[in-house]
């Protein structure tokens, strides 16, 4: 490196200032031989004049004729004359002589010299010229001297510094050549330093790897060792477990001949079985098949009871007494069950005399005091709901064999049409003959699953109001008419729910029933103003056989019966009762020309007998409860209502058929 720096290319140090001085000193001779290095002091009077001194001899001689020159020239004047020309000749020749920088301060000097001698000469006794001289002289010498020291040493100085400009300029860029390899060693220093740290950092992560596999490689060593004991001592079981078995080996292959043995009895016993097997499913199949046939005969033998017992049946029933009705001792004094298929009604005091149609109809016993009807079934009103459903059960399975079956209730309002059909709570002994009959309807259709029958139940819920149709399950405002399509009675506009459980009917009965009309009347608080129809139809197939049955089934709470007078309707209670008498005695002109076989049955009379048209006729069966009030005070409207249904079960209109 210190090759290249400036300066030290020879080898050499850089000249100091005392090797400048002492040649300086041996150029000048033994008389400048005392001169020293530069002293970084300040000159004294006594260096001067040790200086003086040492040259006075030298310059004695040379300076003697000038002064004397001037000391003869000043003999010529007076003493103040000569000595003021003697100090301004001085000064003259010391400017002459000493033109050099510092003059300035010999002239001060030689001045105070010369004042210092005329004042002496004042007081004591005046110096000679010569004398005067002399002392002039020497100081004259003392000057040049140091003055010449003075540029010597200007010289020398002037030579050091341009050495010293010199070296600092080869030192200085001495240090721009070590500072810019200074920081070429920091950036290479910084390179190293970032290099070495990422090594590092890989080199501690390669540690951490090695331990971490050094533990995972432990820990699976612990664990291959723990197997390894493990294994050692399963060997250990295994051996003694091998010598048991060989012990028993012996054994088993004795129960094993045994065994085959047996199995040779039992593979002979085993084709036995098959046989066995085979005829048994032969029977089986031909038990299945005179099990349809049976199936069809019973569905036959069941419609001929059904005939027998009529294609138009009657159920009277009486409701139970409520608190409402506020009848003391709770017993109905005018209403007696002879027996189960006969009711006898008795006349009441002068005040409620029974009307001339209820005195034409059929007595017992003397006079008109009593009168006596006979229907298909006569319930008490202690009869239950289950009771009841009992007797209807079988037109329920008919409907599933593929016949129209109606069944509806008839009656004055407040009579328990509405509790007889519907019911109270859902899913208590109370339920009416549409809950109860829907669940038939399921069990039966889950029991002949097993028989190859699949069905298909479609629900629709309206009712009629002043002749108009309301869809009670969709939205209001429709126009509906009904019309005969492909010998089958649809209602258009009418939404038609497809139903596979019991809880989805009774969800339609539960929003049907918040939309049904009903108000209060005289005779009843919560009298239907409407009639409601429930129609499901059941639609079943049998894959075994091929066999189809299309069966309907009609459930119809009409609105109660009631005379203009007893009713104390009026404004649009008035306009509802009219509708419903002359729809209600529509039902009966129906019914009676079906009885007389005659040509025209006029349906188009009433919606309520056009929608039932197919439910009413010669291939239908049909079912009506007559309902009656044991209030004493309905007796009138009672045996109307008696009258009414025995002309209805008086009736044959046909035997029903199937549906194709």
């Amino acid at each position: 490196m210190a090759s290249k720096i400036p300066g030290f290319t020879s080898g050499l140090k850089p000249p100091s200032t005392s090797s400048s001085l002492s040649n300086l000193a041996k150029r000048r001779g033994p008389e400048v031989s005392t001169v020293q290095p530069i002293e970084k002091r300040p000159r004294t009077t006594d260096d001067a004049t040790t200086t003086a001194s040492s040259h006075q001899s030298s310059s004695s001689m040379m300076r003697s004729k000038s002064f004397s020159n001037l000391a003869t020239t000043g003999q010529n004047g007076k003493s103040t004359t000569v000595g003021r020309g003697t100090s301004t000749a001085i000064k003259s020749h010391a400017s002459s002589t000493l033109g050099r920088p510092g003059l300035g301060c010999i002239t001060k000097k030689v001045d105070s010299i010369s004042n210092a001698i005329t004042n002496k000469g004042v007081k004591s006794k005046p110096l000679t010229l010569e004398s005067r001289m002399i002392i002039i002289e020497k100081r004259l010498g003392e000057l040049e001297t140091e003055n010449a020291e003075k540029k010597d040493t200007i010289t020398v100085l002037d030579s050091t510094n341009k050495n010293l400009e010199v070296h600092i300029k080869d030192k200085e860029s001495a240090v721009n050549i070590l500072s810019d390899e200074i920081d070429t060693l920091k950036s290479k220093i910084r390179g190293l330093e970032m290099s070495s740290a990422t090594e590092k950092t890989l080199l501690e992560n390669k540690i951490r790897e090695l331990e971490f596999l050094k533990g995972r490689l432990d820990r699976e060593k612990t664990s291959l060792e723990g197997e390894l004991i493990a294994s050692q001592k399963e060997i250990v079981g295994l051996k003694c477990s091998m010598a048991e078995m060989s012990s028993a080996s012996a054994g088993l292959r004795a129960e094993l001949e045994s065994l085959q043995r047996h199995l040779t009895i039992e593979q002979a016993d085993n084709a036995r079985l098959r046989n066995d097997l085979s005829v048994a499913t032969a029977d089986i199949q031909d038990l299945q098949a005179r099990l349809r046939q049976e199936e069809t005969q019973r569905r036959l033998l069941h419609n001929t009871v059904q005939e027998l017992k009529g294609n138009i049946r009657v159920f009277c029933r009486i409701r139970p007494i409520i608190p409402s009705d506020k009848m003391p001792g709770g017993k109905i004094a005018h209403l007696n069950v002879l027996h189960d298929k006969s009711l006898e009604v008795h006349k009441l005091n002068a005040d409620m005399t029974l009307n001339e149609s209820s005195m034409n109809a059929p007595a017992s016993g003397k006079g008109p005091s009593k009168i006596d009807f006979n229907f298909d079934r006569v319930f008490g009103p202690n009869a239950t709901q289950q009771q009841v459903f009992d007797e209807i059960s079988q037109l329920i399975q008919s409907a599933l064999d593929g016949y129209n079956v109606c069944i509806f209730a008839y009656g004055q309002t407040g009579s328990g049409k509405t509790f007889t059909m519907e019911g109270g709570t859902a899913g208590s002994e109370s339920d009416g003959m549409i809950p109860r009959s829907v669940r038939l309807i399921f069990a039966a259709c889950e029991a002949l699953r097993a028989k190859g029958w699949a069905y298909k139940i479609e629900a629709s819920f309206l009712e009629i109001y002043n002749e108009q149709i309301r869809d009670l399950l969709g939205p209001s405002g429709g126009v509906h008419d009904i019309r005969i399509v492909n010998n089958e009675t649809v209602v258009t506009n009418l939404k038609v729910e497809e139903v596979t459980n019991e809880q989805q009917v009774q969800n339609l009965l539960a929003r049907a029933q918040q939309q049904r009309a009903v108000a209060s009347t005289s005779c009843n608080e919560h009298s239907s103003r409407s009639h409601s129809v429930l129609r499901l139809k059941l639609t079943g197939v049998n894959a075994d056989t091929t066999e189809t049955s299309n069966g309907v089934l009609y459930m119809v709470d009409l609105a109660g019966s009631e005379r203009l007078k007893e009713s104390g309707a009026t404004g649009d209670r008035l306009t509802e009762t009219k509708h419903i008498n002359k729809s209600l005695s529509n039902l009966g002109n129906v019914i009676m020309a079906l009885a007389a076989k005659e040509s025209h049955i006029p349906y188009r009379n009433s919606k309520l007998t056009l929608l039932l048209q197919q439910a009413l006729g010669g291939s239908a069966k049909t079912l009506m409860f007559v309902n009656v009030s044991p209030k004493e005070n309905c007796t009138n409207e009672t045996v109307n209502s008696l009258r009414f249904a025995a002309k209805v079960n008086a009736c044959h209109i046909g035997t029903a058929m199937k549906n194709s």
